[in-house]
């Protein structure tokens, strides 16, 4: 007598695959964040600057 089963084969490589697509994804939208706070900064630093500068002349 035969019997027949049915066998769930977990395919780990496209769960890894989606895992690292998801990491690669949060990793550019860190930096894409991280990237917009420095150009605040920045603006803010150069307006920081200009107020200094128009204090001292006045």
């Amino acid at each position: 007598m035969n019997k027949f089963a049915q066998v769930v084969v977990e395919d780990s490589t496209s769960e890894s695959v989606q895992e690292a697509n998801i990491d690669s994804e949060k990793l550019y939208l860190q930096k894409k964040k991280e990237d917009e706070i420095r150009m605040q900064l920045d603006e803010f630093a150069k307006e920081l600057a200009q107020a200094r500068n128009l204090r001292k002349n006045h």
